[in-house]
């Protein structure tokens, strides 16, 4: 089985198809709506309707934006045979009502197959600890294509993987 510990871990799930640039959501529950389409219309998913009210649910539970402008909304579903990673960036920002008030300009959006749990929590850690790496979030942001931006989270996560060994 994959771990997050494992190098390239995100960059071995990201695929460009799954990379938004310039979404332009008008709220939270917009983002989520139009992630959904995009995620569904790229085959990842089966019903985009059922995914949002997954990820509406979530958001009750508790806020998934984290504060310095990123989100990671997640939820685990049945049918999904491995982690779904999909990046967004919202160059106007949404409230995602994070703790410091900061709007949203960079979604990851996670979904895990429902029969693994461990993986989704990895998944989450490993997206965490990336953002923590100084510059990582503002080069994703700055990225100009979906293959760019695929680009700088593989160098970002081969600069972690570097660091860890040091």
């Amino acid at each position: 089985m994959v771990t997050a510990d494992a190098p390239g871990f995100l960059q071995g799930l990201l695929d460009p198809k799954l990379v938004f640039n310039g979404l332009a959501p008008a709220s939270l529950e917009d983002a989520l709506v139009q992630l959904a389409e995009r995620v569904a219309a790229a085959g990842e998913v089966s019903d985009a309707a059922d995914l949002t009210r997954r990820l509406l649910e979530r958001e009750k539970l508790g806020c998934t934006g984290l504060g310095g402008g990123v989100a990671i909304p997640h939820c685990k579903l049945n049918g999904v045979d491995d982690i779904v990673l999909a990046i967004a960036t919202v160059p106007a920002g949404v409230d995602f009502h994070a703790p410091d008030g900061v709007p949203v300009t960079l979604i990851f959006l996670i979904l895990s197959p429902a029969q693994s749990p461990a993986l989704h929590l990895q998944a989450l850690a490993r997206i965490s600890r990336l953002l923590k790496t100084a510059g990582v979030a503002d080069a994703l942001r700055r990225a100009p294509t979906p293959e760019a931006l695929v680009a700088s989270l593989r160098e970002a996560e081969d600069g972690v993987a570097v660091e860890g060994r040091a």
